[in-house]
């Protein structure tokens, strides 16, 4: 089986390609206040090639990246959101950033970054509509930004509150969101998946490749909304093997476009890989609920102090102890969605309709065959027993779902669901207990959406707060 990546596309940004003079504009082009709305960004008579729109395609596959890498202020969703679960700690000395481990965070947090991630649509939107008119044949290219459309309407959903607005500009024309339930923006970024897979329907190595990845993503969908069976049956390993990888790659030749996980971590060392535990003055303080995952020593989640590697990694703050992750370094690719996600799926349908054993098959013949994490290839493992009960296979299924998937954007979700839908009081779920920095965890179990979504009348804040 070829093993396929998206090469070059993720070599340029939008706003590159804008400054090189090929879109003959701007890289700001509405007003600022709009922005978190939606935010188409180019005129439509800037586009009026099909090399541009292609270049607009690129830019705006380039901008997806912004999940995990390149965030105004370095912060991104991935690592917040490992943050705001119990990935990593706080390793800085600013209260914003305290707040988000200590889950606290008030919607004026000004480490939030939902304007940035909303802000992906409107490029994505740019470049549907500027394919279509030039080149409408090429049903891939668009799917694929069909699917880098759904994948982030789903990112927001899984990590913000109920109460999303999604606006868009359509012409120039911009039309403000209304507050939406994140099941409505789940419903939302489904009904783009679908389009995806109804245009990557072909043979080629690249319908093929965008195919597997929106099947994954309107999985993952389908999963967030209960529907466990259906979503397996859209991953079977007829349709998307193991080994399959959907990329997300930095530019080494340019030293500000590093892996943002490396970069907050290895680097400026503002997080820490988090355990299930922390010494504070001396003495070992448990955090509830909290994975192990730096003293596990698991071989999905390499980590090693940072006083032990060289260069050595000291805290910001100047006092947390620091662990850095060794799955990616400075340029090193990340996968978006796997096939390691499509197994996944499959054993937590096994969990649902009662089959411990099935889900075990699949869960152990991952141990046994690991596949790779971006290039990162993890050893194999011992077979794990299989639990006596639905409640111990639940508790093993997401804490082996947590280490294959870690640092990737999915461990606050599925602490949400282990609350939404398998009834798990949240302080049973979340980091809980005594903060090492003070005080004691609060009770946050998502992100409010920031106070500059307030520019639009129709927003007045989250719904709520709940899982």
């Amino acid at each position: 089986m070829m093993h396929f990546t998206p090469r070059a596309r993720w070599a340029v940004t939008t706003c590159a390609l804008l400054t090189s003079g090929l879109l003959l504009s701007g890289c700001h082009l509405t007003d600022q206040l709009l922005e978190p709305q939606n935010p188409g960004l180019i005129d439509p008579t800037a586009v009026q090639s099909p090399a541009a729109a292609m270049a607009l395609k690129v830019g705006a596959m380039g901008q997806l990246r912004i999940i995990y890498t390149n965030c105004p202020g370095n912060e991104c969703l991935w690592q917040e959101s490992g943050v705001l679960a119990d990935e990593y700690k706080n390793s800085d000395f600013q209260n914003t950033r305290q707040d988000i481990d200590q889950r606290t965070i008030t919607s004026n947090n000004p480490t939030l970054d939902y304007y940035a991630i909303t802000q992906i649509r409107g490029y994505v939107r740019d470049g549907i509509a500027a394919m279509q008119q030039f080149l409408p044949d090429s049903t891939a290219d668009i799917g694929e930004l069909y699917m880098a459309l759904g994948f982030v309407e789903m990112s927001l959903a899984e990590n913000y509150c109920n109460g999303i607005p999604l606006g868009h500009t359509t012409n120039g024309e911009v039309t403000l969101g209304p507050p939406l339930s994140d099941a409505e923006v789940f419903d939302s970024a489904s009904a783009h998946l679908d389009t995806a897979l109804a245009l990557a329907t072909g043979s080629d190595d690249g319908s093929v490749f965008v195919r597997r990845a929106a099947l994954i993503t309107k999985a993952r969908i389908l999963i967030d909304e209960g529907q466990y069976a259906a979503a397996a049956a859209l991953v079977p390993t007829s349709a998307v093997p193991s080994t399959y990888q959907y990329v997300m790659e930095t530019d080494p030749s340019n030293n500000n476009d590093d892996n943002g996980i490396w970069d907050l971590n290895n680097q400026i060392a503002r997080i820490t890989v988090s355990d299930s535990f922390d010494i504070v003055n001396g003495a070992k303080n448990v955090i509830q609920n909290a994975l192990p995952f730096v003293s596990a020593k698991d071989p999905r989640v390499p980590v090693a102090s940072g006083d032990s590697v060289s260069p050595t990694v000291a805290p910001e703050d100047g006092s947390t102890p620091e662990f850095v992750q060794l799955l990616w370094g400075r340029d090193d690719p990340v996968p978006l969605v796997s096939g390691i996600d499509a197994r996944l799926i499959e054993a937590e349908a096994k969990l649902n309709a009662s089959d411990i054993p099935g889900m075990m098959q699949i869960l152990n013949d991952l141990r046994a065959n690991p596949p790779a994490i971006g290039i990162y290839q993890p050893a194999a493992m011992p077979p794990l027993a299989t639990p006596a009960n639905q409640v111990d296979a639940t508790t093993l299924f997401f804490r082996e779902k947590a280490f294959w998937t870690f640092g990737r954007g999915q461990r606050l979700s599925d602490l949400r669901r282990l609350v939404r839908q398998y009834q798990r009081p949240q302080e049973q779920v979340f980091p809980t207990g005594k903060y090492f920095k003070g005080g004691d965890y609060g009770t946050d179990v998502n992100f409010p959406v920031s106070d500059d979504e307030l520019a639009n009348p129709q927003f007045k804040g989250c719904t709520d707060r709940n899982a």
